[in-house]
């Protein structure tokens, strides 16, 4: 093991100039990672945002209020558009142009709903 006074000096510097070294290093290190950086993060940004975008049902339409010839309805757990569709339909109609019309007039995409939702039934 060497233990010399002089080989301690010239390993490390008492001049200061190691603190200097390393702050270069980092400021060519982030210059060189900064682009990757911004990438990185406005990638981050349009997934969270687009993930936040897709948790909505929120088509931006609203259906007009209900007539005094129409029925609202809350949808309970369990309910389809079929059972609500048969229990609001009569005989002569078929239950398939019952859940169209249903569908058409609340705007719905698809024929999910959800409990708790209302439901605007027309006059059929």
């Amino acid at each position: 093991m060497i233990t010399s006074p002089s080989f301690y000096k010239t390993i490390h510097r008492q001049d200061g100039s190691g603190s200097a070294k390393a702050s270069r290093i980092t400021k060519q290190l982030l210059r060189r990672h900064a682009v990757k950086l911004a990438v990185s993060l406005a990638v981050f940004v349009l997934l969270f945002t687009s993930f936040l975008m897709m948790g909505t049902d929120a088509s931006g339409t609203v259906p007009a209020p209900a007539s005094a010839q129409e029925q609202v309805v809350t949808v309970q757990a369990g309910d389809t558009l079929w059972t609500i569709a048969k229990r609001f339909g009569n005989e002569s109609k078929d239950i398939r142009f019952v859940i169209f019309l249903i569908k058409d007039r609340n705007e719905l995409q698809s024929s999910d709903i959800k409990p708790g939702q209302k439901l605007i039934i027309p006059s059929i």
